[in-house]
Formats: structure tokens, sequence, C-alpha cells
């Protein structure tokens, strides 16, 4: 190999390890602001640390072009050797953040469903207590409209036999009947 192929290798080397290491920069940027956003100051410190090892990679790629012949393929070899371990720690602490991020994903559905049963049995209840409700309405109604038939009838008794003491008895009866079931109505649908 000539010295003028030796340099165009070296330049081209150095330009494939550049843009590793600045791949690795951005995943490791990615990386801590997810650190940052949880506030998990132990993944900030080694996200930290692997951005400096970064910084020592990048270093070891601009001296590459500065090796002699002999020492150029081991520096290489080394430089190689240093981006691998940066790419696979960089993959290891993205991982474990997917896996966070799924499991955290897999939480809040769980307490979405949690939630969305608990609204079932809240719209359940208050539907029982509106039926509650709504049947002692009709059942006040229902005594209400009884007790209008019963004072209307036993006012036409005691009118059909003269207002007799027995007739008179039977109809105050029902004007208390009457007017008992007329307060509870009344009660019951002045407050709705």
């Amino acid at each position: 190999m000539t010295a003028t192929q030796v340099e165009k290798e070296k330049d081209l080397l150095a330009a494939k390890f550049d843009a590793e290491v600045r791949e690795a920069g951005a995943r490791l940027k990615v990386l801590q602001a997810q650190a940052e956003a949880r506030k998990a100051r132990a993944d900030m410190n080694e996200i930290s640390g692997l951005a400096a090892a970064r910084e020592r990679v990048k270093e070891d790629v601009a001296n590459l072009k500065q090796k002699a012949a002999a020492d150029y393929t081991v520096a290489k070899s080394a430089v190689e050797k240093e981006i691998k371990d940066l790419q696979v720690d960089i993959q290891r602490v993205s991982d474990r953040y997917t896996a966070w991020d799924a499991a955290r994903e897999r939480e809040f559905n769980a307490r979405l469903d949690k939630a969305d049963a608990q609204l079932g049995v809240w719209k359940a209840k208050a539907d029982q207590k509106r039926a509650q409700q709504a049947m002692k309405r009709n059942d006040a109604l229902a005594t209400l409209e009884e007790n209008i038939a019963l004072a209307r009838a036993s006012s036409a008794a005691a009118k059909h036999q003269k207002y007799t003491a027995k007739a008179q008895e039977a109809l105050d009866d029902a004007v208390r009947h009457f007017d008992q079931a007329y307060d509870a109505a009344a009660k019951r649908y002045e407050k709705s």
C-alpha cells in the first residue's frame, strides 16, 4: 500500500469512526433527556459516564490519524473495540429504558381498566338509586291517586247518605288520609 493509500484509508476510517461517535452522542442525548424527565439521578450519572467514554473515543479517533503505520493497526483495533463497547453500553441503557417504559405503559393501561370498571360500578349504583327513588315517587303518586279516589267516593257516599254521622266519620278519615298522601307527594316533588 502506498503512503497516499494509507492516508486515504486513515481518513475514511476516521470519518466512519467519527460518524459512529456522533451517533453514540445523539443516542446519549436522548437517554439523558429521558433520565432528566424521570429525575433518575443514578441513570443520569451512568449516562454522564457514557458521555465521558464517548469523549475519550472521540479523542482516540482524532489521534488515530497521527499514528505511524506500525502503531496504526493496534490503535485502529483499540478504537474499534472502544466504539463497540460504547455502543453496547448505550444499547444496554436504552433497552432498560424501553423495558421500563413498556412496564409503565402496562401499569397505566391496568389503571385505566380498573378506573373503567369502577366507573361501571358507580354508574350501576347511581342507576339503582335512581330506580329506587323513581319507585318511591311512583308509590307516593299511586298512594295519592288512591286517596283522591277514596276521598271522592267517601264524599259522594256522605252526600248520598245525607251526611249521616257514620258517613261524616268516613269522610273525615278520607280527608285525613288524602291530606297525608298529598303532603308526602308534595314534599317529594317540591324537592325535585
